[in-house]
């Protein structure tokens, strides 16, 4: 099939604003009356709590006034609240999407009072006076709940009618999902006497208040005989952290007598957001640690040319391999090389392998540009004394991530940036302390925040969970199943994990791309006493770690082969259910890389599997769509500035993106005959936008037709986008179909749980008698209509909104 260059559009014109589609459910209200003495008590103890504060801190060297954090748990949304709040004295410190929960105290949804309901935490911190105020506006609306409220102040009447919760910020907050508890019992089970940990401070916008925060915090860890590490503030994403040890007997207090914790003062401190472990960005080696294959790797295969595009923040790769010679450009200004032993450079070898190389056991061409490597992670054990590559705990990884990507575009130390022509940054890891949950962790605040700062795609893994796999068949049964029935089995159990299988941060990035793995690789050979859990290969894998995103957005985002993870089946006889075991091993199956042998050996090759291999193959296909696009402009694609690089190969590697056949394997493992939109909904947060092909999207064909177009928009704009079809495909009648896929990156609101500042939508023209939108997959397509209907549909619209903040 003849294939011919993509196409760009002509220069967009602009339009009118368009609405969007959609709408909200209406909530039942309790009266007033029964809210106002529901809320009262709790009001009450608000002032009961700051009032011991104030006698707790009479005669405070460091100069600090009582107060208190206020969560503002309402029932549905409260919008522009953050005016009101700062009118009373309110120091506003953010919102968060709290988890739906069931109608209770007259909250209900109006056409199905037993659905579950959805509402936010408004997060304050408050004073005395502050207090006073709230308490003193509640009290007028208790008495007078039809009275107006000041010119500013209406938001707080809306507050009062939804409020669910008033309460203050408290112990099992600062702990609740951050793992810090799990850390440290394992630390203090293998005897450490130095604990390291991260405390996550609320944001103060003011640089005294700022400092008086960060000072009661550091007096209180030194009087528990420990030290504070470092501190690192951006400003930027509204973030405080200082890194912190303790003395393991102060640690052992908190794990082994949780009634004490209410009571320790570091966890009471009202400047604490969150105490978080760190260290914890880490990969296991494989349990059979060995020295891999002898590879064949070539000697005469070309050099790469010109400009890195794409960088690598992970491990130390083995410059020195022979796939990898000349290949990699390595930055180490932290001088992590002088205490990484060529046979601990893993993972940053096989990453960078996949990179410019792809699986090995296939036969594509290598990379034709070389990789900027910067390490950021270090070899080192863990609790139980086993090998691993991952974060110093001596820094903070957003720290260290901030330098990292900053040292690429600005100058440093007088030197010019290292690599300002980067358009990619893999980051093939993930916190197993930080699974998403409604809240964008520090870290993707900061790759999102970074990404629109330096026009940059990130491109991070999903993560992996090698845990437990527990089926829903009998022990004694499950060697009699068929392939497709533990197929089955293993879908299910999987989806019924799925809380425990949630992203890793930072893969709830909203300006970066998300990669889950398939069950694929090019690997003949199989191991032998594993057990493959699906019949056939394509399907997401076992490991990977699921969506939904922040606010409910799909995630990942796209697929790409990770490997075949076999798994080990559970011995003994003290289980009822068959159980499935993750395993780490570094023979077949798998996809093949560049691996680190016996010292003086340079053409070792071995397998792996996970997330991190599907990343590095997105930042693969990224250079190769990125030499496409070159091409494009040089032959006149002048409409195609670099400066939306980022955002142009963010949409090219989602474009070619289907779910294939794993539609209606889930459908039929999860017994759901349903083709509606929840159904689909849900099933994005395991197969995302599908399994990404870029051969759709590097060139036209006969039958196909890829059109791009790019574009700045402000506040409320428009933008019409329109191009006749080609003669190739305007000669004949027939039913076509149209896939139109919108990215940008978007700048961020800290303060609001809308997050986006940002917010694009498409409007295809509807005016034809024969085009209908369908849903295929996690997509809407133009269904199949005539060729005259098409040719009029081709121009569509592209919108941009600024959520109200």
């Amino acid at each position: 099939m003849a294939e011919y260059p993509l196409l760009v559009f002509p220069e967009q014109a602009r339009a009118e604003r368009a609405k969007r589609f959609g709408g909200g459910a209406g909530l039942r209200m309790p009266a007033a009356r029964q809210q106002s003495e529901r809320l009262t008590p709790q009001f009450q103890r608000l002032q009961v709590a700051l009032d011991q504060k104030r006698m707790a801190l009479q005669d405070n060297p460091l100069g600090l006034r009582p107060e208190q954090v206020l969560v503002l748990e309402t029932v549905g949304s409260v919008e522009n609240l953050v005016w009101a709040a700062t009118r009373i004295g309110l120091t506003w410190l953010g919102e968060v999407e709290r988890e739906p929960f069931p109608p209770e105290y007259g909250f209900e949804d109006r056409k199905d009072p037993q659905k579950e309901l959805k509402g936010q935490l408004f997060l304050a911190m408050t004073d005395q006076l502050a207090q006073q105020q709230l308490l003193s506006y509640f009290n007028q609306w208790r008495d007078y709940p039809e009275r107006s409220f000041p010119r500013g102040l209406a938001r707080l009447k809306e507050v009062f009618a939804h409020l669910h919760t008033v309460r203050t910020w408290d112990a099992e907050d600062r702990l609740r999902e951050t793992g810090v508890l799990e850390d440290w019992q394992d630390r203090v089970e293998s005897g450490q006497e130095i604990v390291p940990f991260e405390v996550e401070l609320w944001f103060r916008e003011d640089w005294e208040r700022r400092r008086q925060a960060e000072s009661h915090v550091r007096s209180i860890i030194e009087s528990l005989e420990g030290e504070v590490v470092s501190r690192c503030v951006i400003s930027a994403i509204a973030y405080h952290g200082i890194l912190a040890r303790l003395p393991i007997a102060r640690i052992r207090e908190v794990v082994e007598l949780p009634e004490v914790r209410q009571d320790v003062r570091l966890l009471q401190c009202e400047s604490v957001r969150h105490i978080r472990p760190v260290g914890q960005c880490a990969v296991r080696w494989p349990e059979d640690i060995g020295d891999g294959d002898s590879g064949n790797a070539e000697l005469g295969i070309d050099q790469p040319a010109g400009e890195p595009i794409v960088a690598l923040l992970d491990g130390l790769p083995l410059a020195a391999h022979r796939l990898l010679k000349g290949r990699i450009e390595i930055d180490d200004p932290d001088g992590y090389e002088a205490d990484y032993p060529a046979s601990a450079r893993r993972h940053g070898t096989a990453m960078a392998s996949l990179i410019g190389h792809g699986d090995l056991n296939g036969t594509e061409a290598p990379a034709s540009r070389p990789i900027y490597a910067r390490p950021i992670m270090k070899p080192r054990y863990d609790f139980s004394g086993n090998p691993i590559e991952g974060v110093p705990e001596d820094v903070l990884l957003v720290d260290l991530i901030h330098r990292a990507v900053r040292r690429l575009y600005e100058p440093e130390g007088g030197q010019p940036p290292a690599a300002p022509g980067i358009r990619v940054i893999n980051l093939s890891m993930g916190d197993p302390a930080r699974l998403f949950d409604r809240e964008v962790s520090s870290l993707a605040r900061l790759l999102d925040w970074l990404a629109d700062r330096y026009n940059v795609l990130f491109i991070v893994s999903a993560g992996n969970h090698l845990d437990d796999i527990q089926l829903d068949i009998a022990r004694e049964e499950f060697p009699a199943l068929t392939p497709t029935q533990r197929e089955d089995a293993v879908i299910k159990a999987v989806a019924r994990d799925t809380r425990n299988r949630r992203l890793l941060s930072p893969g709830e990035t909203v300006n970066g791309l998300t990669l889950g793995a398939t069950h694929q690789d090019l690997a003949a050979a199989l191991p032998p006493n594993l057990v493959d859990p699906f019949a056939g290969s394509g399907l997401p894998s076992s490991v990977n770690a699921h969506g939904p995103g922040f606010r409910r957005a799909i995630k990942p985002d796209i697929m790409l082969p990770g490997g075949r993870q076999f798994l080990a089946e559970k011995l003994g006889n003290t289980h009822q259910w068959a159980t499935l075991q993750g395993r780490r091993y570094s023979g077949p199956p798998g996809q093949k890389v560049a691996f680190p042998g016996q010292p003086g050996e340079l053409n070792r090759e071995s397998h792996t599997r996970g997330t991190s291999n599907a990343a590095a193959l997105a930042s693969r296909g990224a250079m190769l769509l990125y030499d496409v696009v070159e091409r494009l402009r040089t032959e006149g694609g002048e409409r195609l500035p670099a400066e939306y690089d980022a955002v142009l190969l963010k949409t090219l590697l989602v474009h070619g993106a289907s779910w294939g056949d794993s539609f209606q394997r889930y459908a039929a493992a999860l017994q759901n005959d349903r083709n509606g939109r929840g159904f689909k909904d849900y099933l994005g947060r395991f197969l995302g936008y599908g399994q990404a092909e870029f051969a759709k999207v590097v060139a036209c064909t006969e039958q196909r037709v890829t059109v791009l177009g790019v574009g700045r928009l402000e506040d409320g704009q428009g933008a019409v986008f329109s191009f006749p079809l080609p003669p190739s495909l305007a000669a004949e009648t027939g039913r076509r179909r149209l896939t139109i896929t919108l990215s940008w990156l978007t700048p961020l609101n800290f303060g609001s749980q809308k997050y986006r500042v940002a917010h694009l939508w498409f409007n295809p023209k509807m005016e034809l008698r024969h085009t209908v939108w369908n849903r295929i997959g996690a997509r809407f397509s133009a269904a199949p209509c005539s060729m005259k209907s098409l040719k009029a549909a081709a121009p569509w619209y592209t919108r941009m909104g600024r959520p109200s903040s």
